[in-house]
């Protein structure tokens, strides 16, 4: 193939990565967007936490099945990858059921619409686990515009119920959500009849043990480091307040185009690297500094844009949850700035299967987090639990970097003909 077929063909796939993540993330925002207009701060904060549960399960799934997938089986033939499919989205479904149950109990336990909402989240999770699981497979396969397709589906049908709902007045936290989980498990049907795959649970535990050598870093790595972060999250509810909670998830929403560009970024290169295992040392490092730059640039506009939004705008918005949010956009923007900057080098870290590097680096950036946003939460309530945030994603931007360059160094002296600039 020439380079320029090859180039477009690489284009049109990074497109598709962008608007499926587009899509994606839509469906969040209007779902937040639609809670927060919908409700008080108060119960947008317990959305807001049903939400980071939500995100910690989510973020356990894609790191021993999601990642997996797209490290290992990128360049797999088609019964080989619809085996592994399989096996994966049967965890999947396994860690769904295990999550449920957790959230049962704390929903149980918990008074008040924090607790309601946990006990509908109970209900949903199986269907966004698979989901997601579907879209990290088309990742792996190369069928980015799949991963659309199903995204679409999803965000008509959550317009669909979530309109229905608002018509008949039935707008509480716990009917919203199960609007969400119900437009994700039509979604995730969808995905499982294009992949051609049936989720098989009993196959669960040897996924686990085939996947084992880079599992138990993935999976230590994401209560490490993206783990930390969730969890930090909901203890800033129990230190200041589930409006510090719902605080932070509204800038999260605003701030939500940067993490679909970064995420449609990183789910392009790893599989890209993965599968490109002849690309150069010096090809690969320019790949990871060159990324970093574009979504570092995009990052500082879209967030001086952001600040500069007028406040009956925000309150159009986000209603009560507006001057909150307002409050920590400026922490929370030089946060995702060093995170996008970080990007480039950690999606081409993972793409090279370098596990056990990745893991120590959020082996350090986890205890700097929980002490620096539990004692922001302490001391400034959620204002400072997001300096606590922007604070730990600066310290480690630089472990990122430096990483990245012993990685590619360790794979020129494999490749002699091979060099990196000075």
């Amino acid at each position: 193939m020439s380079p320029r077929l090859l180039s477009s063909k690489l284009m049109r796939k990074a497109g598709w990565n962008i608007v499926d993540q587009a899509l994606s993330a839509l469906s969040n925002v209007l779902l937040s967007v639609i809670v927060a207009r919908s409700v008080d701060a108060t119960s947008f904060g317990a959305f807001a936490i049903a939400f980071v549960v939500f995100g910690i399960a989510l973020a356990v799934t894609k790191s021993v099945v999601g990642q997996p997938l797209q490290i290992r089986f990128s360049a797999a033939t088609s019964e080989v990858f619809r085996s592994a499919v399989a096996r994966s989205s049967g965890l999947a479904l396994s860690i769904s059921v295990v999550a449920a149950i957790g959230c049962l109990v704390a929903g149980a336990l918990v008074p008040g619409v924090t607790g309601r909402a946990l006990l509908a989240l109970a209900v949903i999770l199986p269907g966004l686990l698979l989901q997601d699981t579907c879209r990290m497979a088309f990742f792996a396969q190369g069928e980015a515009r799949k991963a659309a397709l199903i995204d679409a589906v999803w965000t008509v049908a959550l317009v669909g119920i979530l309109g229905l709902l608002i018509v008949l007045g039935q707008n509480s936290v716990e009917q919203l959500i199960f609007a969400w989980g119900g437009a994700a498990a039509l979604s995730a049907a969808l995905g499982l009849i294009l992949l051609r795959a049936r989720p098989r649970p009993s196959q669960s535990i040897a996924w686990m043990r085939e996947q084992g050598e880079l599992n138990r870093y993935l999976f230590a790595e994401y209560f490490l480091g993206l783990g930390a972060s969730q969890i930090a999250v909901l203890l800033v509810g129990l230190i200041a307040s589930a409006s510090a909670v719902g605080s932070l998830r509204a800038a999260q929403v605003l701030l939500g185009p940067l993490a679909i560009v970064g995420v449609a970024a990183f789910q392009f290169v790893v599989p890209e690297v993965a599968r490109r295992t002849e690309m150069s040392p010096q090809h690969r490092w320019w790949v990871g500094i060159g990324l970093s730059g574009v979504l570092g640039t995009v990052t500082v506009v879209y967030v001086v844009l952001m600040l500069v939004i007028p406040r009956p705008l925000g309150l159009q918005l986000f209603g009560d949850s507006w001057d909150g949010a307002a409050s920590v956009l400026l922490a929370m923007g030089i946060s995702s700035l060093a995170s996008s900057l970080a990007n480039g080098p950690a999606g081409v870290l993972y793409g090279m299967g370098q596990a056990k590097r990745t893991f120590r680096i959020n082996l350090a950036k986890a205890p700097i987090l929980l002490f620096l946003v539990l004692l922001g939460a302490w001391q400034w309530g959620a204002l400072g639990a997001a300096w606590g945030l922007a604070i730990t994603e600066a310290v480690v931007l630089p472990m990122w970097v430096v990483t990245l360059r012993k990685a590619v160094v360790a794979n020129e002296r494999m490749q002699p003909s091979a060099t990196l600039p000075g």
